[in-house]
């Protein structure tokens, strides 16, 4: 899986910060939840945090990365 997205750089009062495409936020999502994966080790490997994984993380479970929620039982 190709996860080499530039992101956007943005200025605000608080100074800059990075806003990360929606398409990087799940493909690192998607490689957190394969069996195995170590959230620290991703982060890294793709210059975020952690814990920016870990929100992004609980963000696809709620269905709001505009995929389906794993933990969704609409059985």
């Amino acid at each position: 899986m190709d996860t080499n997205f530039q992101p956007i750089i943005s200025t605000n009062a608080r100074g800059h910060y990075r806003q990360h495409p929606l398409e990087f936020k799940r493909a690192l999502v998607a490689l957190s939840l394969e069996p195995g994966a170590s959230v620290a080790r991703i982060a890294r490997d793709h210059g975020v945090n952690a814990n920016q994984v870990f929100s992004w993380r609980r963000l696809y479970e709620q269905g709001r990365l505009g995929v389906p929620a794993l933990m969704r039982d609409d059985g």
